[in-house]
């Protein structure tokens, strides 16, 4: 069931910022893309319990709010939308980005903060805070870059 509402959680936002037109093509060089540096800083830099993603989320321009169960929000423009769920997942999701470089961009964010060494190709554990973590990238209808707690 958790699956299940994650799988439709993910799908939902990444849904929601696919509102705009499909970018241009871009030429991937080392700098990470735009949402892949937000994932980073609100994600990756915050685990293992997120307690601090709501505060990096605003520092890029995403106003979170509270649901209850988890925090969501998107950038004023919808360009940028951020999910945390403390201490299970934290997902950042953009419309479609026509860059086939960006799993590996999202690999190398995780590469320097993670302490295991992180595969090449998506999904991928890797281990932050002495916590596992399952680290995925989603292209449908948009971009969804997921950092989602192990099952123990």
């Amino acid at each position: 069931m958790k699956r299940t509402f994650l799988i439709t959680a993910v799908a939902l936002m990444a849904a929601c910022s696919n509102q705009g037109p499909m970018t241009s093509p871009v030429a991937s060089d080392d700098t990470p893309s735009a949402a892949i540096q937000a994932f980073r800083e609100i994600c990756l830099k915050t685990a293992p319990d997120f307690s601090r993603a709501a505060t990096a989320a605003k520092a890029v321009g995403v106003e979170v709010g509270d649901m209850g169960f988890m925090m969501a929000g998107f950038k004023a423009d919808k360009s940028l939308g951020v999910q945390i769920q403390a201490g299970k997942e934290c997902v950042v999701t953009t419309s479609s980005q026509r860059d086939e470089h960006l799993t590996r961009q999202l690999l190398d964010a995780a590469r320097d903060l993670s302490s295991t060494p992180v595969a090449q190709t998506s999904p991928a554990k890797i281990t932050l805070g002495g916590q596992v973590f399952i680290l995925a990238h989603d292209r449908a209808g948009g971009e969804a870059y997921v950092l989602l707690k192990a099952e123990d």
